[in-house]
């Protein structure tokens, strides 16, 4: 069994930027993908999945999720388990991401990948799969736990944003047993068991390893900027 694994990529689907990443999974995947989206997403999520066509979608279905109590459905989430190739994006991140998790739909997610399949999370999104998640709070972003799928992970898009490799480097310093991965616009990453790799655009990997706190600030904190081709361990 070819070994699965986990993804998040950048950008918007309906732009290309990100299209030889996407055509490859669709590949990978014998062009089967659902796309896992909650209600108020339906019809943007549409849209994707006539978008992908192009790329050698040969199945696409949405399941648009309404109520929490969905996402512990057990024909719900034999139904997602069933695809090599899940797809997630969120409005509302919050919202979402409270719906999903603990959920029998987020123990599919990890059969998913456990069985060779893809899992993929796009744009804001992105940061769903990872141990902690950035969502919008009163102007600006706070940190909560995300579904945990890659532990020991930190996970922010458009982290070339004013403010937001800040933010990430502050997470990961209070927290050194995370490391953080900043999403540029248009980046990709697959992350498999032990190791992400950079599969396009670039990506900021923030390591606290060898950080060491004082009075001041913390020193030694490590920023890697990586671009597509490089490889790098998970916590």
């Amino acid at each position: 069994m070819r070994q699965g694994f986990f993804a998040v990529l950048g950008g918007d689907p309906l732009k290309g930027a990100l299209a030889e990443v996407e055509g490859a999974l669709l590949e990978r995947t014998g062009g089967r993908a659902l796309w896992l989206v909650p209600y108020p997403l339906r019809d943007l999520a549409e849209a994707w999945r006539l978008a992908y066509k192009t790329l050698g979608l040969k199945e696409g279905r949405i399941l648009a999720l309404r109520r929490r109590e969905e996402a512990f459905d057990q024909e719900v989430a034999a139904y997602v388990a069933g695809f090599p190739l899940v797809l997630m994006a969120a409005e509302g991140f919050l919202e979402f991401l409270d719906l999903l998790a603990g959920s029998l739909v987020q123990k599919a997610l990890d059969y998913v990948r456990a069985q060779g399949g893809v899992v993929a999370a796009v744009g804001e999104g992105a940061g769903l799969l990872g141990e902690a998640a950035f969502f919008p709070f009163e102007g600006g972003l706070r940190a909560r736990l995300g579904l945990s799928l890659v532990p020991g992970l930190a996970v922010l898009p458009r982290v070339e944003e004013r403010g937001r490799f800040q933010l990430l480097s502050k997470l990961v310093a209070d927290n050194p047993d995370l490391v953080g991965v900043g999403l540029a616009e248009n980046s990709a990453v697959f992350l498999y068991a032990k190791e992400g790799e950079v599969r396009a655009g670039q990506v900021t990997l923030v390591d606290p390893s060898g950080a060491e706190h004082t009075a001041r600030g913390v020193r030694g904190l490590r920023v890697d900027l990586l671009r597509a081709g490089e490889r790098f361990l998970l916590p």
